[in-house]
């Protein structure tokens, strides 16, 4: 036991020591405190303006558009009520034709105008059309309950009445039954999770295999194999690494939960913001369980291929399978996520399976409908299969100390496993 604590200490420190370590975690949890705070950062920055530059703004002027109808009358009864829809525009009612009002956008005197051709047709005159314009789909509203409220009107329904009828919304309550998901709600936090679990997993397996590669390479595992145990070498590595994703990644996601804390106030309008740090608690839990019983799994996978190469060159090659297992486990998460269908067959399966239930099985508890035996099931199939690893990686290190040159077959190693054992 002291040969794995020694290791893990070891490891640990040369990831928290590593400037590119350092680096990335002062760059994260700056960028997380940045992109919170920017609410209030542009109300800090708002509220050092000039005193003229606030009134300016208070006295905004408002796009002039010109509206013609058939008449005059017509067109300022029009101008009327358009003028209270939409508030960040002016219409001024003339008596002109269209070629008349060509020449006044020509002029540039006027952004737009516009020519109502009948009850629910107009014809919009403008030089040019932004690529976010929006007067269009406004006006097309507008002109729609003008024409009702008009309509109306002249069935004898008073304008109060008509205004009352025109604005008034559906209300709806939703009452979701038992444990039933909003997939909508719960879509962007699980996204999140499971990008992190990706990376990391991905990441410090990567560093696992790195560190094994360049010890075997520098023929430093050699002298290290002859004073420790391969279990403690093995377990050690992983253990050490894995501590220090999870400390960077508490600092990052602790730094999130802190400013959004300090900046709630301005995001109270914002629902995605809203539902990403108001996730259950026990999603969380979920997340972090999946997260390091899954990074174990892969890192004791890259730790041992990488013991069985020669050179750092051929370390890219060895672990690609196991790269491309994770990849497509998560590819086939991310498209059920997409479709909503994360309870399918396919799904429900990769949820049983070691090296897919850590991101299948947790999307499932976060948007779909699971049973709690099969939430149970899952965890034990993944802790056996790591457990196993772990135990099969340590003998393969023992093994790679030995092997230089071509890298052997899965039979081969198999083989060499049995004969191991059969000595031991």
């Amino acid at each position: 036991m002291k040969q794995f604590w020694a290791i893990y200490k070891f490891e640990f420190k040369n990831y928290v020591k590593n400037k590119g370590f350092l680096i990335v975690t002062i760059l994260l949890v700056a960028a997380a405190a940045v992109v919170l705070s920017l609410p209030r950062l542009g109300e800090m920055i708002g509220s050092s303006d000039s005193q003229a530059e606030q009134q300016a703004a208070g006295t905004e002027e408002k796009s002039e558009i010109l509206l013609s109808a058939a008449s005059l009358e017509e067109a300022e009864k029009a101008a009327a009520y358009f003028n209270q829809a939409l508030t960040d525009t002016r219409f001024t009612p003339v008596d002109e034709d269209e070629a008349s009002l060509k020449k006044e956008i020509e002029a540039g005197a006027y952004s737009d105008a516009v020519m109502l051709t009948g009850d629910l047709s107009y014809t919009r005159i403008t030089a040019n059309v932004s690529m976010y314009d929006t007067l269009d789909s406004r006006l097309e509203s507008a002109i729609l309950n003008y024409y009702r409220q008009t309509a109306m009107e002249e069935l004898g329904v008073s304008e109060a009445d008509a205004n009352k009828i025109l604005t008034t919304q559906v209300e709806c309550s939703l009452v979701q039954t038992g444990d039933g998901k909003n997939q909508m709600e719960n879509f962007f936090y699980t996204y999140i999770l499971i990008f992190a679990l990706y990376m990391a997993i991905l990441l410090y397996g990567q560093f696992v295999a790195t560190s094994v590669a360049t010890e075997k390479s520098t023929r430093a595992m050699e002298l290290l194999i002859t004073s420790t145990k391969p279990k403690n070498l093995m377990f050690g590595k992983v253990f050490g690494a894995g501590s220090a994703g999870l400390a960077q990644f508490v600092l990052i996601f602790g730094t999130c939960y802190l400013f959004y804390n300090l900046n709630a106030s301005y995001f109270q309008d914002d629902w995605i913001v809203q539902s990403i740090f108001n996730m259950p608690l026990s999603i969380l839990m979920y997340a972090i369980l999946f997260l390091v019983l899954g990074f174990f799994l892969y890192a004791f996978l890259y730790g041992a291929l990488a013991s069985l190469v020669s050179r750092m060159e051929e370390l890219s090659s060895a672990v690609m399978p196991v790269t491309f297992l994770f990849i497509i486990a998560f590819l086939v998460v991310v498209y059920s996520m997409n479709s909503g269908n994360v309870d399918s067959v396919l799904m429900k399966a990769c949820s049983f399976i070691p090296f897919t239930s850590p991101m299948s099985m947790f999307v499932r508890i976060a948007m779909g409908q699971v049973a709690g035996w099969e939430i149970a099931l899952s965890v034990l199939i993944l802790v056996v299969s790591t457990i196993a690893i772990g135990f099969l990686a340590a003998g393969i290190y023992r093994m790679g100390v030995l092997i230089y040159g071509k890298a052997p077959t899965p039979v081969e190693m198999i083989k060499m496993l049995k004969n191991n054992r059969k000595r031991a």
